[in-house]
């Protein structure tokens, strides 16, 4: 059989799966790692260079298995190389100008505004173990293997980041 007719079917069809998780994961993925960065500009170039990287694993063995549970371990590790390498070891307080229409309607409220400034003083661990438990709907089991550590140590990832939320917002309503 002739090499490029195999490998343009390997194209074909590792296209159509990455298409197919580009279509089911890619909002849940930029929605996550904007609270991971603080900025959805960059957020949606990390999503990318999951997908991209997805789309090139599947090129190379389309029987991969790829999982929603994979790219979210990649976007974690995308997020939190981004921030290293721009040397922070704290995430960034979310600062946006109103009129440019980042935030939807319901994330407009202080609360909500609060709420994502707190996010964003939480070290990546914390946050990254907090957004994978509350907002991604992971166990603490299926967490721990997307961060590579343990079940009790997510917990306790968790555990600090509400009490650390709970701080900064309690500090909030009282200004």
């Amino acid at each position: 059989m002739d090499e490029a007719f195999v490998g343009a079917g390997n194209d074909a069809r590792a296209q159509a799966r990455a298409d197919g998780l580009v279509r089911e994961y890619q909002t849940k993925l930029a929605r996550y790692l904007r609270r991971m960065v603080g900025d959805a500009d960059v957020a949606l170039d990390l999503t990318q260079e999951v997908f991209l990287s997805a789309y090139r694993m599947l090129r190379a063995d389309p029987q991969r298995q790829l999982t929603g549970g994979w790219l979210y371990r990649a976007a974690t590790n995308g997020a939190i190389s981004f921030l290293r390498r721009k040397k922070i070891l704290r995430m960034l307080p979310l600062e946006r100008e109103p009129d440019r229409g980042d935030w939807r309607v319901d994330e407009r409220t202080a609360a909500s505004v609060d709420l994502q400034t707190a996010l964003g003083r939480l070290p990546p661990e914390q946050s990254a173990a907090l957004l994978l438990t509350s907002y991604a709907g992971y166990s603490s089991y299926e967490a721990a293997q997307l961060l590579g550590t343990t079940s009790d140590a997510v917990r306790q990832r968790v555990c600090r980041a509400m009490r650390a939320l709970r701080t900064v917002m309690k500090e909030g309503s009282e200004r």
